[in-house]
Parts: C-alpha cells; sequence; structure tokens
C-alpha cells in the first residue's frame, strides 16, 4: 500500500512530502492509521544521521496518535483492548 509521509532520502536533505510502500503486518506487528504525530528533536538528529542507525528514507516521528487497523496473528488478544501511552499533563 502506497501512503503519505514525511521524510527524508537522506541526511542532507531537508524534510519533504513522500509516497511510501507500507509494509504488511507481520505475526507480531500491529498496523495504525497515525491521524496526528508529533516530531521532536530527537526525531530530528535520527533524520540527519547524528545518532548511528538512521536507515533511509528516513520517515521520523514517534509521539503518535491514530488508530489500529490491523493486528497480527500473534496479537490477536490486543483487538479489544484500549491502547495508548501514558498521559504526562493534564487531568
Amino acid at each position: 500500500m502506497l501512503i503519505n509521509a514525511i521524510g527524508t532520502y537522506s541526511a542532507s536533505q531537508p524534510l519533504e512530502s513522500m509516497a511510501i510502500t507500507r509494509r504488511d503486518p507481520g505475526p507480531q506487528d500491529v498496523q495504525i492509521a497515525i491521524a496526528y504525530c508529533g516530531v521532536c528533536h530527537s526525531d530530528l538528529h535520527q533524520a540527519r544521521s547524528e545518532w548511528a542507525g538512521t536507515l533511509y528514507p528516513c520517515v521520523p516521528g514517534h509521539e503518535i496518535v491514530g488508530r489500529v487497523t490491523a493486528v497480527g496473528n500473534a496479537r490477536l488478544a490486543l483487538r479489544r483492548r484500549r491502547s495508548g501511552g501514558r498521559r504526562l499533563y493534564g487531568r
């Protein structure tokens, strides 16, 4: 499946709109349709290859809000559970 993303093709290029291919989820995977994504400074370090191990194309952003759209066979128990991260601020 082809999806729209914001990322970079190399450490020396700026972030830009791109189309990437999303692979089918494997048995251990949970696929999420991302509604909102935050990009923090650590994401920029990764995109610029300032930390080891950056693979390109790189689509930064690990702070997300979305909806689970597919669950791998080994994760079927997660289908009926609510998901989310810890709340840092607010009530």
